[in-house]
């Protein structure tokens, strides 16, 4: 299971709110059977990679469809193949260092 970061930025687009286009983003994403996790600086995505991607270029690709004439989109991802994992995971296993 992979857990991508992900934040899309529309650029040339009039005014400074871009959370219209990050709804818009988000209803690609909420069609899709992957968990995630709305942050105030992007989106954590977690679940099998080629989905993953496959719905990052639909949400790249809806900017577009809202109106911006260019889009800048960043992505982490963390693919881990010896065990599972997921973003409460991966918090969880921090927290309990910090707290031993």
């Amino acid at each position: 299971m992979a857990v991508v970061e992900l934040s899309i930025v529309p650029v040339g687009v009039e005014g400074t709110s871009l959370s219209s286009y990050v709804a818009q983003a988000l209803k690609v994403l909420e069609t899709a059977s992957l968990e995630y996790q709305l942050t105030a600086m992007g989106t954590i995505i977690s679940g099998d990679l080629d989905e993953i991607l496959a719905t990052i270029r639909k949400m790249h690709e809806s900017c577009f469809s809202a109106g911006s004439r260019r889009v800048l989109t960043y992505i982490k991802i963390d693919d881990r193949r010896d065990k599972a994992g997921n973003p409460k995971q991966k918090v969880k296993s921090v927290m309990d260092k910090l707290s031993g």
